[in-house]
């Protein structure tokens, strides 16, 4: 008689998203909420080569935590939320008929379901940013956060979300809490601004981003 072992990876097991909206309009503040969705199957990133910046515009990518997409700079419709591809009404890195334009991305996979990421270009200025990340293997639960943002002309921004390990312990509680969500914003390499999702004292992770202070 032949027995099969079978091992799970505990990373691996899916996330239950609360459906949670909040939101600021103050300058340099962020807002998110996290869903739960069906997962995405998209097809890999294209590689090119980097492109210079175009004179009176800025510069935006984003990575982590599994994946992630621009969907939205002020009142113009970048990544579709739906099909992960840029808007219809964009141009791309040849065509510059559009004020905002995007360039494929390579990056490395970080999950099974990898989607296409993109260097989005537009005029520099201060505006509202509409982004969505990833949070596990399968993509499908998301973290959308949002942020106004003055963007200095032929600057590169960079948004990065990420785990932040704990180092405090407030409660046996907090040890079984998920760590902590953090993104933070880069202009040219240099770390700029950066938000978290706290524990409070019994424990629990706070539903918005907090900006913190670097």
């Amino acid at each position: 008689m032949m027995f099969t072992k079978r091992f799970f990876r505990l990373d691996c097991l899916p996330v239950v998203g609360i459906a949670i909206a909040i939101c600021s309009a103050v300058a340099l503040s962020g807002c998110q909420s996290m869903t739960k969705q069906p997962s995405a199957r998209a097809k890999p990133s294209v590689v090119t080569a980097p492109q210079p910046i175009a004179a009176g515009k800025s510069t935006l990518k984003c990575t982590g935590i599994y994946a992630c997409e621009i969907n939205r700079i002020g009142t113009l419709s970048v990544i579709n939320q739906s099909t992960h591809t840029p808007s219809a009404t964009l141009g791309n890195h040849s065509s510059m008929t559009s004020p905002v334009t995007v360039t494929p991305l390579m990056s490395k996979p970080q999950s099974k379901s990898t989607i296409p990421n993109y260097l989005v270009s537009f005029p520099s200025g201060q505006h509202m940013v509409a982004t969505r990340f990833y949070l596990d293997e399968d993509l499908t639960t998301v973290e959308s956060f949002s942020f106004i943002h003055r963007f200095e002309s032929d600057k590169r921004y960079e948004l990065k979300a990420y785990r932040q390990i704990q180092k405090t312990d407030y409660s046996l509680l907090a040890q079984s809490a998920p760590t902590p969500l953090c993104i933070d914003l880069y202009e040219n390499a240099k770390l700029t601004n950066r938000w978290c999702k706290k524990p409070n004292q019994q424990g629990a992770l706070s539903n918005e981003f907090v900006k913190v202070a670097l």
